[in-house]
């Protein structure tokens, strides 16, 4: 019985890091681009007080066959809100980032991709998915894929608090 259970879990363990990519050191950019077909599924970031600086994971799953795919050039300035909806109903596919020691914050661009015969309806915003330099987590649930992200930066913690735009497709 030990022997199933830890055969189970090992296939478990295998099958949760596929599609699994932390993308970036400390200060360094990252330009992460999901294979063709799949999606953002999960995004995953940890923050460093002796950086002031986060480090990305990002998770994709199968969306259908993806096309005229775009890239949004950078969205936000350093210290400044962001604030990004993939255009024309199309779902995001990548991301990719730089760092700036002297703000100690990161500017962000996304590239979003179109969806072959498939519309996003019922979308909403999340709440927070982090804390001040805490760990951010977000599971996005089957069905369902991120097309926006909403971010606000402050002085005093060198940090930013994410929400994300949720649809169904």
């Amino acid at each position: 019985m030990c022997i199933f259970t830890y055969l189970a879990l090992a296939v478990s363990m295998a099958t949760m890091c596929d599609g699994f990519y932390v993308v970036n050191y400390w200060d360094q950019p990252f330009d992460f681009k999901c294979p063709l077909g799949q999606a953002i599924s999960y995004i995953s970031s940890e923050h460093s007080d002796y950086f002031e600086d986060r480090r990305w994971e990002f998770h994709c799953r199968p969306v259908g066959e993806t096309r005229v795919c775009e890239e949004s050039g950078y969205v936000n300035e350093f210290d400044q809100l962001l604030t990004y909806v993939c255009p024309d109903n199309k779902v995001m596919t990548g991301v990719s980032s730089y760092h700036s020691d002297y703000y100690e914050d990161r500017r962000f661009q996304f590239q979003c991709c179109s969806v072959t015969g498939r519309n996003l309806t019922g979308c909403y915003i999340t709440g927070d998915v982090n804390t001040w330099d805490r760990q951010l987590t977000l599971f996005v649930p089957e069905g369902r894929v991120v097309n926006g992200a909403y971010s606000v930066h402050s002085d005093y913690y060198e940090d930013r608090i994410w929400r994300f735009n949720i649809c169904s497709i």
